[in-house]
């Protein structure tokens, strides 16, 4: 049975996150007088938090409800805010499968959390046989899992990851940056059914839009509040909300470009 709380760091579930009036403001402008703004300018106003305008419209696009969003500033702030939750210091351990995204190593090295590393097999898919095993130590608290994955551009079997979600009492993160280039389905759709998955994706790679640095993550609110309990109060810009939200209302132009992208392919298409 997957208890969440069990999960979280002991220091996590005690703190106190930043809080200002925006947090509580539901309206669509206002001044608050305790953030001392200057009067003058067009970014003179800190963004939104929870940047519930661009989340409306994603959840449509992505069919995944508002509140089971979470934006980051680009994916690799998903990743570090997921090793601060979940992972203790010198003592707790993540799961990766290489070749795969630096980044889970960087994260990891950065927190002082053991990477364990089990390689994809000749036709880059996950050894089952090897991995299950190591899902019951109690000190492993996430999975990465890169799909389609990063180098090779192929998807892991979906059977394959369904038995690791079922088996694994921890978070099992799967990183779908190249989803949109992909004929598979987003395993966003299955968060309700699986309450320990992460699913992220970005705006970086399809959308055309890697120099704002917008990262998604698709789960459960419970641990949506823990991401958005430990994130920096104001880490995506109005800037680049209103950049983001421009470009996702164009949904035509996106598929123009993205079958493009696609047609260019050694071979026709670049993910399988």
């Amino acid at each position: 049975m997957f208890e969440l709380d069990k999960l979280v760091r002991d220091n996590i579930k005690r703190l106190t996150p930043y809080s200002s009036a925006r947090n509580e403001f539901n309206g669509q402008s206002g001044i608050f007088l305790d953030a001392n703004e200057n009067p003058f300018g067009k970014y003179n106003r800190y963004p939104d938090p929870f940047q519930n305008e661009l989340k409306k419209v994603l959840s449509e696009i992505k069919n995944v409800k508002s509140e089971n969003i979470f934006l980051g500033n680009g994916s690799d702030e998903v990743i570090d805010l997921l090793f601060r939750i979940f992972c203790n210091p010198g003592e707790d351990k993540v799961l990766t499968f290489s070749p795969t995204y630096g980044m889970y190593r960087v994260s990891a090295d950065i927190n002082n959390i053991e990477l364990v590393d089990v390689p994809l097999s000749s036709n880059f898919q996950i050894n089952l046989e090897r991995v299950l095993p190591m899902l019951q130590d109690a000190l492993l608290k996430l999975v990465f899992i890169c799909s389609p994955n990063n180098p090779t551009g192929n998807s892991i079997n979906e059977s394959d990851i369904k038995i690791l979600l079922s088996s694994f009492k921890g978070i099992v993160v799967i990183d779908e940056a190249y989803i949109d280039f992909s004929p598979e389905q987003s395993w966003s759709a299955l968060i309700e059914e699986h309450p320990n998955l992460v699913v992220m994706q970005t705006l970086s790679k399809a959308w055309g839009l890697a120099g704002i640095r917008m990262g998604m993550a698709f789960t459960n609110t419970g641990i949506i509040n823990y991401l958005n309990k430990v994130k920096p109060p104001y880490s995506i810009s109005s800037p680049n909300q209103d950049i983001a939200l421009s470009a996702i209302q164009n949904i035509e132009s996106f598929e123009e470009k993205k079958q493009v992208i696609l047609s260019e392919g050694p071979q026709g298409p670049c993910f399988s």
